[in-house]
């Protein structure tokens, strides 16, 4: 026998109820489509529509099952465990700011990489520092010239995210 899933309000909208996984979203008692949802940066959110309007499908989740927002006057985003966006299960969501979003980033990146994290600095290090062409260090590495460029974009969009601190 197939077990039931376990619903819960919405704290703001009343009538909206959803179920423990974060699949499936009740508004008096009718399923809600989630759509995918192309903004102005050209990324895709899920989002479903509450009265003509458009709600972040994440956000909801975790309002609805997670902690509370914290409140120390910083902007909150809900953000993804995984990095996978197709995963909206609550124990996949946490709330993040910006800053943080772009060190996972780097995490996740380092992860798909084909270089270690050590190569990853000596690349930049080599690039910026001694003037080392792309492709010679590509070469020494045996790794592509695209994986070597990526690793120096990387790391520069780590610097640029602490001088932003």
């Amino acid at each position: 026998m197939a077990e039931s899933k376990k619903w819960k309000r919405h704290p703001k909208f009343r009538d909206l109820r959803i179920s423990s996984d974060g699949s499936d979203f009740l508004l008096n008692d009718k399923l809600l489509r989630i759509r995918d949802h192309k903004i102005k940066n050209g990324k895709i959110l899920k989002v479903v529509m509450i009265n003509r309007t458009y709600y972040s499908v994440p956000k909801l989740i975790l309002e609805t099952w997670g902690p509370p927002k914290p409140e120390d006057g910083r902007q909150y985003f809900a953000m993804y465990r995984d990095g996978n966006k197709e995963n909206l299960h609550p124990k996949n969501l946490y709330w993040g700011t910006q800053l943080m979003n772009k060190e996972d980033l780097f995490e996740r990146d380092l992860k798909l990489s084909r270089l270690t994290k050590d190569q990853t600095y000596e690349a930049f290090e080599r690039n910026q520092y001694r003037g080392e062409s792309i492709a010679s260090i590509a070469r020494d590495m045996k790794v592509s010239d695209m994986a070597i460029h990526r690793a120096i974009k990387r790391i520069n969009r780590k610097v640029k995210a602490k001088e932003e601190k």
